[in-house]
């Protein structure tokens, strides 16, 4: 809730800053989600934004009113309601109290429906986008699988017993498939990473420039520094903060093997989640 009050009170050019830096450093840790985030944009425009508005205010509703019906004593026994139900009553009372709160219900199926549909559109075009990457590391598992099998196969067939044996081939076929699918993975985070850094450094350095030239600072340089008034397809200067930004978060990412060092990875443990499901959806 209060990241929430924080972004509607941010300006754009703050919030694209913000979002330019995440590309920068954790643009190939969260690859599959930045690109989920691209692709709702692209289909879901503005209404993606309303449609979230909405949920979030109708759940605020819901969430405020189940927290003051925990509180509720209504027989005066000092002891609240809810902890005197049963499962099957807390559960149809506090779904009451839901259905009670929610202000306009035609437009939260609306929006439920339209989010929805952008979520099914956001996972098929993933899907298709990194179809490639799927193909090529199945079809190199493919060609390896029987010369694993034929290496491998003799002591696996040993520690498993003859009544077991005849499930070799399927486990070596699994287990290169997914270290295959696991190697793709991590190729694709490299180049995702080095994309994303230069994307978040020009989303970093737009925004800065955005802020400058609405201050008026940009008129005050000298014409060999830059044209009046500043155009950032004709000048360098966008650039030279750019790609700095983009080496030092690739860097940053190259170095840490795209894992998260303590306490980000509790942070940001909500887009590692988010992260897994994407990847799961899009890659089985």
């Amino acid at each position: 809730k209060k990241l929430y009050a924080i972004y509607q009170i941010l300006p754009t050019n703050i919030i694209n800053m913000i979002f330019g830096v995440g590309l920068c450093f954790f643009g190939g840790t969260f690859f599959m989600a930045f690109a989920a985030v691209e692709a709702a944009k692209a289909l879901g425009g503005v209404d993606l934004y309303n449609n979230l508005r909405i949920v979030y205010e109708e759940g605020s509703l819901v969430a405020e009113a189940s927290l003051e019906d925990d509180k509720a004593d209504l027989d005066k026994d000092g002891t609240a309601d809810v902890e005197q139900m049963s499962t099957n009553e807390l559960i149809n009372h506090k779904a009451f109290v839901a259905m009670k709160a929610v202000k306009d219900p035609m437009r939260l199926q609306a929006a439920m429906v339209s989010l929805g549909n952008i979520w099914l559109a956001v996972i098929a075009t993933l899907k298709f986008q990194f179809a490639k990457t799927v193909a090529v590391a199945l079809g190199i598992a493919d060609m390896l699988s029987l010369p694993a099998v034929r290496i491998a196969g003799p002591f696996m067939a040993g520690l498993l017993g003859p009544d077991l044996n005849h499930w070799v081939h399927v486990i070596i076929d699994t287990t290169i498939k997914f270290v295959a699918v696991f190697v793709a993975s991590m190729i694709q985070s490299v180049i995702s990473a080095f994309y994303s850094g230069l994307r978040g450094g020009k989303l970093f350095a737009d925004g800065i420039f955005n802020i400058f030239t609405d201050r008026g600072w940009m008129d005050k340089l000298p014409d060999c520094i830059t044209s009046k008034p500043f155009d950032p397809n004709t000048s360098y200067l966008d650039e030279i903060i750019a790609y700095p930004v983009a080496a030092v978060g690739f860097y940053y990412q190259l170095q840490n093997g795209f894992a998260l060092d303590f306490p980000l990875s509790l942070i940001l443990f909500p887009c590692t989640a988010m992260e897994w499901v994407l990847r799961w959806q899009v890659y089985t």
